[in-house]
């Protein structure tokens, strides 16, 4: 599986395009009062296809990363207990078999790792290969020094021990940056609502009001030039949240 995209299944595009269609009903009551504006339908769907599989895959990716510490720091016990690299594999699933559910992503991975190895591949290529699908920098750099390490005799023990030191510390402030932007990205999403409420205010409590927009051609190009900066407004409020670290 590769972890770097995200790929929905049926009963997720089914939801998807539900939503999309309701979405779609808003903008074309909201900003252009007509049936015709429903083929914008593709588009929205296309874009929420989008940004919903980015933030799922993102979702995903943390899930894994925090996996990933416990099976490494699993392995480095396992080492630091006498067994062989490729034997610590086995141990590590076995112990977070005990922590994770049986479809945890980590565990389907260390269970591939063990199948490689029975059929002569070596653990190096099967971290490897783990690594460039997951779309984490922590596993990639990790994949790499383990390779060199395992060849050169390095000190793997201490290659787990750092790796899941880093990867704790990264989550510890991954949850820190989350808690101190909770508030600030849920002020964004009721900001998000607002043009479509004042709208309908106006529609509702002041009919005829906006019936200028409606119909013609100048009232749909202003419309859509509203339209096109309330995304462009949430596009660049989604990005100033949107801290990495």
């Amino acid at each position: 599986m590769d972890y770097r995209s995200y790929r929905p299944g049926k009963r997720e595009k089914l939801l998807w395009s539900l939503e999309a269609g309701m979405l779609t009903g808003v903008i074309a009551l909201c900003f252009y009062n007509s049936f015709w504006a429903f083929f914008l339908f593709p588009l929205v769907f296309l874009w929420l296809l989008r940004e919903k599989g980015q933030s799922l895959g993102e979702k995903r990716r943390k899930a894994l990363k925090l996996q990933f510490k416990d099976a490494v720091q699993g392995i480095a016990a396992a080492l630091a207990a006498g067994y062989s690299a490729e034997n610590a594999i086995r141990e590590a699933r076995k112990d977070l078999s005990l922590i994770y559910p049986g479809n945890a992503d980590i565990l389907q991975e260390l269970s591939a790792m063990e199948r490689k190895m029975d059929a002569n591949q070596t653990l190096e290529a099967a971290i490897e290969d783990f690594a460039g699908r997951s779309g984490l920098e922590e596993a990639q750099t990790f994949g790499e020094i383990f390779s060199v390490g395992k060849r050169s005799g390095g000190d793997l023990i201490g290659i787990m021990k750092d790796t899941a030191r880093t990867i704790a510390q990264t989550v510890e402030t991954e949850r820190q940056v989350a808690t101190a932007l909770a508030s600030r990205k849920y002020e964004q999403r009721v900001m998000n609502l607002v043009p479509f409420g004042m709208i309908l205010y106006l529609r509702v409590g002041c009919r005829g009001f906006l019936d200028p927009l409606y119909g013609n051609a100048a009232g749909i190009a202003v419309m859509t030039a509203c339209l096109g900066l309330y995304l462009a407004a949430w596009h660049l409020g989604k990005k100033l949240l949107d801290i990495e670290v």
